[in-house]
């Protein structure tokens, strides 16, 4: 059965976005969850997690840059994201350079 992720609401995305930024380091933390998952219902959340963790990395890009033209239509829309990427990064009190460049390879993308 394939996967729908399409026609994901903001919330979702956003979600799934931020699932994949709290991962940058191989792991995510329950503050990185704590601060994802109020977006959604625990239902939506547990769907769009399992979403996530069945995706490889190649994958999980082409669905973020499958809303593209929809959630990052203007630099506000792409500043939002980056900004609330950080927000993830920062609760772990060691920003590194992986998280530094997965910022840098977004603001690229988008």
């Amino acid at each position: 059965m394939p996967i729908q992720t399409e026609n994901w609401t903001y919330a979702e995305f956003h979600a799934f976005v931020m699932l994949y930024a709290a991962n940058t380091d191989g792991r995510i933390t329950r503050a990185e969850e704590n601060l994802i998952a109020p977006s959604l219902t625990s239902e939506e959340y547990a769907r769009i997690k399992s979403i996530f963790m069945g995706c490889d990395d190649a994958s999980a890009l082409d669905i973020i840059l499958s809303y593209k033209d929809q959630y990052f239509a203007t630099q506000a829309d792409k500043d939002k994201i980056l900004e609330d990427m950080m927000d993830i990064y920062k609760t772990n009190p060691a920003v590194g350079q992986v998280e530094r460049e997965m910022l840098h390879l977004f603001e690229r993308m988008l």
